[in-house]
């Protein structure tokens, strides 16, 4: 894929991963298979560099260009293993999710693009509603993918309480920016 044009890739992929969740920001909702974290995020350059650094990754990273976005995220992990394998972060400035490959130590970021898809938490939310298993198979995540599949009337009830958690306001309150 390598001499694919860029125009036609789906994200950029990283082999970083991404910067991990503040489990003290986070609501779980337990949802069969898979576990739904909401979390009320803040991102800047700081937070990026650190994490990567921390990785051993720095030169995987772009340099800083002055990020500092915010807002709802939503974390889909393993229940069993507790592995994060899609984000979607419904941020106010520059929205995207992530497909994090975990076996891999990849991590595929795409931006959702606000024009055609309206707000993020509504694009997500409906990703998360009618395409969860198609998206953790592209993650790498195939059992999960199964299990959600033939726990399909759990995960449905537990996104429904996720979108509570999801709209205005925060979770966690608004950061001051």
């Amino acid at each position: 894929m390598d001499d694919e044009l860029e125009a036609y890739r789906l994200g950029r992929t990283y082999a970083v991963m991404p910067i991990p969740m503040d489990d003290s920001a986070c609501r779980a909702v337990a949802a069969g298979p898979v576990t739904f974290l909401v979390e009320d995020r803040h991102l800047d350059d700081e937070a990026i560099v650190a994490s990567a650094e921390a990785q051993g990754r720095r030169e995987e990273i772009d340099e800083p260009s002055g990020v500092d976005d915010g807002g709802p995220s939503l974390h889909v992990v393993g229940t069993a293993d507790g592995r994060e394998h899609l984000r979607f972060d419904c941020f106010d400035q520059h929205p995207h999710y992530h497909y994090i490959r975990v076996e891999r130590r990849e991590n595929v970021v795409v931006r959702i693009d606000t024009h055609a898809e309206g707000d993020p938490r509504t694009w997500a939310l409906d990703r998360v509603r009618r395409r969860l298993p198609e998206m953790l198979e592209h993650a790498g995540a195939t059992g999960l993918a199964d299990a959600v599949r033939a726990s399909a009337s759990e995960v449905a009830a537990a996104v429904d309480y996720v979108a509570d958690l999801m709209a205005p306001p925060w979770p966690g309150g608004r950061p001051d920016r």
